[in-house]
């Protein structure tokens, strides 16, 4: 028998109250469960400090199972203070006092992931026909148990018990993902982590991770080291203000930036191993994302002798109001020739080939969205590729610069999806990659919908397809209608301009059918599944990313994992108040705080400067950031806020500067140009009990004197 245990850490002690076992409530919705009588204790409420105290409960596990009982482990003792013995023994029994996790009699029926969950008022099973399986089952059992058994640091006074259940359990889906973009904003390894904690909670079960766009390059290349030396980083386009993390946010809300100022970060190919490491033991497999043929502006500022504009075109990776988003010259040159110190698929091949040598999933995804919608026609004016289209005989069958660049396109990635095939990966790619036709071995992405969608056309030529049409998938987009739908302003607490304003509500998320109505029922298991997407350019700090995530991510989890005939919105949404308290113990930004306003302007403000004061001390709780939203509400005119500071005791401890809100564009309440977001962060470093806390706002009328808006305290950042 095998024994493992847990080492000693740090206490801390936080009591909490709780009331009566959990009622089941479980995301995604099982596929059946029965609810029995009576509870199981899964350990005693309190612990003695000093040396952590072994539970009685033990952790029997068979040899496929060691995995998720250490990782299960590893949980309850972080929570509840006790260390939970694991025992490997191949009986397949329950056994009184014991949690057993194994393979052993699994039922074949319910697939690789499925699982039986039995919980008694003497001992629990996790069974399965695989380890996947076994791992989901715990993942429920989790469930069962009060929120609490997520927290960070032990917690006291809490009855650690489950209600009696039989479930019996089974994805819908193989492909459950989550998308997180680094390109754009640089997170790092702990938030990695954090999200693969709430996607197993959630069974979810591909980390999709594009770690290359046109903004910064995020993987460490052995042998092109500029890529991360160079491009890994970004000065910002507005120099006076030093502002490396672009796109008009604040350089408040993140600390992503080096010795000199420069925004950004990247992961060393031994951060990627221990990413890989964890991801494995949550049955997570990542899929990694290299742009290509186009977004290749951070590959081209490390090596631009690789773009067709070489050596005239000089590429920067800052987003410039002259050079804006989300296009820009960034094509790669497609030329082939080994001997050429200047061919572009050479260079694509020695990057992926170590990309493939640290990723063990089965697939890289490869873009090549957007080639068109660059508008560059370098390919058709840089003689490595114009002499190339011209020897594959693209302009023999085509006419204009669009029908070129989709062919040449095409052939591209029919020859990288062979070359990722020699390397024992599959390719994938976004919508557009497949408009010249389908490519072969590859899988499809498909964010587009209507008629530029490919979806149908992929899956009845016998492709496999992903799913991820932007209009149920995005997370970027808007989670609140609230006024927007007017065409006024921005929804309350989401100060984050992003490029389309759409709006992504909780219930679109939730009500979204991955499977096309027009695809024939025979071409259906063609559909592998469905992600969301969080397009990062106006995501800049990990607490925004949670932020704009989470519920809409507890929403597609049960799209992925449970039958549609199963789903109940209004269920879901009763189950969620419970999940939402799971979120919050894992220290989950989770977007469910109220917004508080804590004053208002207009409908006449002055044009002359003026400074007003708001006490905000009933809202301050402790240390942190507070966050400030101009939110703009009518009239003709702006208003300028030149500067915001927070005041302790009368005492300025922080300010920040420069902004406006009202009327600027199209639509009151945000600015198309880049660089003009109304919203202000201060920082508090101390919070001292019993203190007085202010916020002071000086600001202008601009333009006029009619505007008016609300001041919110929210929770964004």
């Amino acid at each position: 028998m095998k024994f493992a245990t847990l080492g000693v850490v740090c206490w801390l002690f936080v009591v909490t109250c709780f009331a009566g076992p959990p009622a089941p409530s479980i995301i995604p919705q099982p596929e059946l469960m029965q609810v029995n009588a009576g509870t199981f204790t899964l350990c005693p409420e309190t612990f003695s400090t000093g040396v952590p105290a072994h539970a009685t409960t033990q952790i029997l596990v068979d040899s496929n199972s060691f995995g998720t009982g250490q990782y299960l482990a590893a949980l309850l003792f972080r929570s509840t203070g006790y260390q939970f013995q694991i025992v490997t023994n191949n009986g397949s029994n329950a056994v009184k006092g014991v949690i057993l996790l194994t393979t052993q009699k699994g039922k074949t029926s319910l697939g690789a992931e499925g699982y039986e969950l039995t919980v008694a008022p003497d001992y629990v099973v996790s069974r399965a026909p695989a380890e996947a399986g076994v791992f989901y089952g715990a993942q429920s059992l989790v469930q069962l148990l009060p929120p609490q058994i997520l927290s960070l640091q032990p917690v006291t006074n809490v009855p650690w018990i489950a209600p009696c259940v039989y479930i019996q359990d089974q994805p819908r889906f193989s492909w459950r993902g989550y998308m997180m973009d680094e390109s754009r904003h640089f997170f790092g390894k702990n938030e990695v982590k954090k999200f693969m904690d709430a996607m197993a909670l959630q069974k979810m079960n591909t980390f999709h991770w594009h770690l290359v766009d046109d903004e910064g390059w995020r993987i460490e290349i052995l042998e092109y080291p500029l890529l991360t030396q160079v491009s890994g980083w970004r000065n910002g386009w507005n120099s006076a203000q030093n502002n490396g993390i672009d796109f008009g946010q604040n350089p408040r809300v993140s600390s992503a930036t080096n010795g000199i100022g420069q925004y950004g970060g990247f992961y060393t190919q031994n951060d990627i191993r221990e990413i890989v490491a964890y991801a494995q033991q949550r049955h997570i497999t990542i899929v990694p994302e290299i742009e290509m043929p186009a977004h290749c502006t951070s590959g081209l500022y490390a090596y631009p002798q690789f773009g067709c504009g070489w050596p005239q075109s000089t590429y920067v990776m800052d987003v410039t109001s002259s050079q804006n988003v989300p296009y820009r010259k960034c094509l790669l040159s497609l030329g082939t020739d080994t001997n050429s110190p200047n061919s572009g698929v050479p260079f694509l091949q020695n990057v992926l080939t170590e990309v493939a040598s640290l990723f063990p999933g089965p697939y890289i995804h490869c873009g090549g969205d957007e080639v068109i919608a660059t508008g560059d026609h370098d390919w058709t004016n840089y003689p490595i590729d114009s002499n190339q289209i011209v020897a594959l005989g693209i302009l023999a069958t085509n006419t204009n610069i669009v029908e070129i660049k989709t062919a040449y396109q095409h052939w591209f990635s029919t020859n990288m999806s062979a070359f990722l095939q020699s390397q024992g990966k599959t390719m994938m790619g976004w919508s557009e990659f497949e408009a010249g036709g389908i490519v072969p071995n590859a899988i499809l992405e498909d964010w587009e919908t209507g008629t530029n969608s490919f979806a149908v056309q992929a899956a009845t030529s016998g492709e496999k397809v992903v799913m991820a049409p932007d209009v149920y998938t995005y997370l970027n987009y808007y989670m609140n209608a609230t006024n927007w739908a007017q065409g006024t302003y921005y929804p309350v607490g989401e100060p984050y301009f992003n490029s389309s304003n759409s709006v992504l509500t909780l219930s679109n998320v939730y009500n979204y059918e991955p499977v096309p109505t027009n695809l024939p029922a025979q071409y259906v298991s063609n559909i592998l599944g469905t992600e969301c997407a969080e397009w990062a350019e106006y995501i800049p700090s990990t607490r925004n990313e949670e932020f704009k995530a989470f519920p809409r991510l507890c929403a597609m989890a049960e799209v992925q994992w449970t039958q549609a005939a199963l789903k109940n919105y209004t269920n879901f949404t009763q189950r969620l108040a419970t999940h939402e308290q799971r979120l919050a113990a894992m220290g989950m930004n989770y977007n469910g705080t109220n917004t508080i306003a804590i004053g208002t302007w207009g409908p006449t403000v002055s044009t002359s400067t003026n400074t007003f004061t708001y006490d905000i001390t009933s809202y301050v709780k402790s240390a942190g950031d507070i966050n400030l939203d101009f939110h703009y509400t009518g009239g003709p005119n702006a208003l300028n806020i030149y500067s915001t500071a927070l005041l302790v005791n009368g005492v300025t401890v922080d300010a920040d500067n420069t902004g406006y809100a009202g009327y600027a564009g199209p639509k009151p309440g945000y600015s198309p140009a880049i660089g003009n977001l109304p919203y202000f962060v201060l920082h508090l470093k101390t919070f001292v009990p019993g203190a007085t806390y202010q916020v002071q706002a000086t600001c202008a009328g601009y333009t006029g004197t009619s505007c008016s808006g609300t001041i919110y305290m929210v929770n964004w950042n």
